[in-house]
């Protein structure tokens, strides 16, 4: 088991915990002190931001431009273009004004709009939007309006053009809910399926002529999220440069009659930079794990943030859909290629062994990246001298910001840059704002996926049924990505029909064919049955198979489940196709009994749906607990999912999360061994594990509780009282003595993790 803890330096909320004695982040039996000499560590004196672009080392061929700078901009943290190509910013004031994090509680933050009125290339204007925020860090603009949100909740505020108009509206309480200063919801961004999704989260929204309607999805990511022309999500966390998901989202996500865990996303390429400067000032660079011992630079990431697959050609015609990682502890960024694997996406460093950016300046933290409208990369800088939260500085780095004077100033700096190939200019700035919606529809097929995004959102917004014969001819005659984006609008619109699905299914094209089936789960039941016959025909490939499995048996007819059967047992050897049935089997599980009758077998399969008929046809009783086994086990629950932030790691559910902690309910680190379980809580664990039988490979080691003042020897009990008895679980009580003698007989392990080797 793992309670796995990310030293990120950006997941960017407000403080929670009060000041210390000591430095929080230290652990016993840790050496604070620095192997790197002091004479190879430049200074990093505050630089203008015509001699900090002097600092950039680029790949070959590409140039850095300013576009905006202090005083017109102040630490910004996540962007937005609108249909027009202003840019609107929040700005993250506040954020750990000193190395103390003193005042972080303040409301300081903005959400401000920063225009180029005379189209030079360069920021002229800025108007505040909303002001004195908490930390905001979440945007999405809407043409009426903003979601924003604060350190818990997400709201909608409208707006005339750049002022803002009536009432603040709730949308969700709980956007932010849970977890410490690093585990907090964040970004909001329009996926090619009309629905908006979050990095840190399992929420998902969109708005409907009834309101705002919220959906859970799979938990990603930790900081920034994008997609890319085919719908599929891409984020990270700190020590992760890049995730990205094989399948469209919910696609394999929803049946929640059994515990089935859906494998859709994986690592790409693996964690290595390569940093111009000397890099001491990272949380852990006193390990020689972190920092090499023979260059003194960062070896994996340690601070990656927001990103940016960039759908331009503005970079050259070879970048177009490379992933571009900020990494503000490396002072850099990185670039990343991928394509299409065996059900899942495989990558590469770009430009190998070298980074398509790097700084000397230590100050430059870039945090956030973005395909822009002119056809270039914008990276956001926060250009502040602390990154690192103050729930993790530590001694050692404490001592790294105040020798070179990183701490001052405190607010009042940050930078946006524009990235381009030398070869090629700046696009034309947009003006979608006040184009009519049948308009709109011919940016559906422009290069630049900006253009795309803001149209299609443009034209569902506004929700002209006029646009119907515009989409369709887009449809059957047009570009391969504008077909995908009519179709979708059509979807948006609530004019999708059979036939729009049918002729993607004889296109050939197996992205427009994958696209089609998803968006065809919105059919009602006569369509659905109308499109039967041509869905039963069809021959998916490995991609749509997952698709046609979901449609199939989302439709629910005895005649869509014998061709769910042969789609089976033609591709059921692939998880994602047995996945994505059962997630479309909710509620018609035993239907599907029946008409299967025994002709597919699949182990896996058969587990999930008997587990489905036991749970609808038979209630499990809530525990019935009483006395001070209750009231441990609603402590531990405040603990996990409050101050404690183990929520952050494992879910609410006890279900893990994916590149961050694995699952403790059905858990047998949990339900077992309890002096092991101790062991780990009190000392930590470092990966790999086996959980239950199946291998979980964290990206950094869980953190030990006995070296935190904070957390009492009842505190650990009542966490480990919580997690034996939640869920799923129905073990027993653990008692503040058994933790205190585990304390002492472990005293020497000092805080540093365990190996599961260890442990066994």
């Amino acid at each position: 088991m793992s309670l796995l803890r990310q030293f990120s330096f950006l997941a960017l909320p407000i403080a929670l915990i009060s000041p210390l004695a000591g430095q929080q982040g230290d652990r016993k039996g840790h050496n604070m002190a620095s192997f790197v000499p002091e004479d190879v560590i430049p200074p990093a004196p505050f630089l203008k931001v015509e001699d900090a672009l002097k600092s950039f080392q680029l790949a070959p061929g590409f140039v850095i431009e300013e576009v905006v700078s202090e005083p017109l901009v102040d630490m910004p943290c996540m962007l937005k273009f609108d249909g027009n190509g202003q840019m609107w910013i929040c700005e993250l004031v506040g954020y750990m004004p000193d190395v103390d994090g003193k005042g972080e509680n303040i409301a300081q933050g903005r959400i401000v709009i920063l225009t180029d009125s005379d189209d030079d290339g360069r920021v002229d204007k800025r108007s505040i939007f909303l002001e004195k925020l908490l930390l905001p860090r979440s945007l999405y603009l809407l043409d009426d309006g903003i979601l924003w949100a604060n350190q818990e909740s997400l709201f909608f505020q409208g707006r005339d053009g750049n002022k803002p108009v009536g009432k603040r509206v709730l949308v969700d309480k709980d956007y932010a809910r849970g977890g410490n200063v690093e585990h907090k919801a964040n970004s909001l961004v329009l996926g090619l399926d009309n629905w908006i999704y979050n990095a840190k989260s399992d929420r998902r929204y969109k708005r409907t002529k009834k309101g705002w309607v919220m959906e859970k999805t799979h938990f990603r990511g930790q900081w920034g999220i994008d997609r890319d022309d085919y719908g599929r999500l891409f984020h990270n966390s700190n020590s992760t440069l890049l995730v990205g998901d094989y399948t469209f989202p919910n696609a394999v996500y929803g049946n929640t009659n059994s515990k089935m865990k859906a494998g859709i996303a994986a690592r790409i390429s693996d964690n290595r930079v390569w940093p111009i400067r000397v890099t001491p000032g990272v949380n852990r660079g006193y390990q020689r794990n972190t920092v090499s011992p023979e260059n003194y630079k960062l070896i994996n990431a340690t601070g990656a943030s927001g990103l940016a697959v960039f759908r331009s050609h503005g970079l050259g015609k070879n970048l177009y859909g490379t992933a571009f990682i900020t990494e503000a502890t490396g002072h850099l960024i990185k670039a990343i290629s991928y394509e299409d694997g065996e059900g899942k996406l495989v990558g590469k460093h770009t430009f190998g062994e070298k980074e398509f950016l790097a700084s000397t300046d230590e100050r430059f933290r870039p945090v956030n990246a973005y395909t822009a409208p002119d056809n270039s990369l914008y990276i956001l800088d926060m250009y502040h001298g602390i990154i690192q939260h103050r729930t993790y500085v530590t001694s050692y780095l404490r001592k790294q910001i105040l020798s070179r004077g990183l701490d001052k100033p405190g607010s009042g700096h940050g930078r946006i840059y524009r990235l381009r190939h030398k070869d090629q200019g700046r696009g034309p700035a947009p003006s979608l704002q006040e184009l009519s919606a049948t308009d709109l529809t011919r940016h559906l097929s422009h290069p630049n996926g900006w253009w795309r995004d803001t149209a299609q959102r443009l034209i569902v917004e506004r929700g002209n049924e006029s646009t119907r014969g515009a989409l369709e001819d887009i449809l059957q005659n047009d570009k391969p990505l504008a077909r995908l984006h009519a179709l979708w609008c059509l979807e948006g619109l609530g004019l999708l029909n059979a036939g729009h699905v049918t002729r993607a299914l004889t296109s050939g094209d197996e992205k427009f064919s994958s696209s089609a089936l998803m968006a065809g789960l919105s059919l009602g039941e006569r369509d659905k049955n109308a499109l039967l016959p041509a869905l039963a025909a069809f021959k998916a490939g490995r991609e749509s198979s997952i698709y046609k499995a979901r449609l199939l048996a989302e439709t629910g007819t005895s005649q869509a489940f014998d061709a769910l059967v042969a789609e089976l047992k033609i591709n059921g050897g692939n998880p994602l196709v047995r996945e994505a049935a059962f997630t479309g089997l909710k509620d018609r599980e035993a239907v599907f009994l029946g008409v299967n009758n025994g002709r597919y077998n699949d182990g896996n399969l058969d587990k999930w749906l008997q587990e489905a008929l036991h749970r609808n046809t038979r209630k499990i009783k809530p525990p019935t607990i009483k006395g001070e086994h209750l009231a441990s086990f609603q402590r531990g629950e405040k603990l996990y999912m409050g101050r404690v932030a183990c929520i952050g790691c494992h879910g609410a559910e006890g279900t893990g999360l994916p590149n961050l902690g694995p699952p403790l309910d059905e858990s047998d680190w949990v339900n077992g061994d309890t002096k092991r379980l101790a062991k780990t809580l009190l000392h930590g664990l470092q990966g790999p594990i086996t959980v239950s039988g199946q291998r979980y490979t964290p990206p950094a080691a869980m953190p030990g509780l006995s070296m935190n003042p904070t957390i009492s020897d009842r505190d650990i009990a009542d966490i480990l009282t919580f997690i034996r008895h939640a869920w799923s679980n129905r073990s027993g009580k653990v008692e503040e003595a058994f933790i205190k003698e585990s304390r002492e007989t472990t005293r020497k392990q000092g805080g540093v993790p365990y190996t599961e080797k260890e442990l066994n």
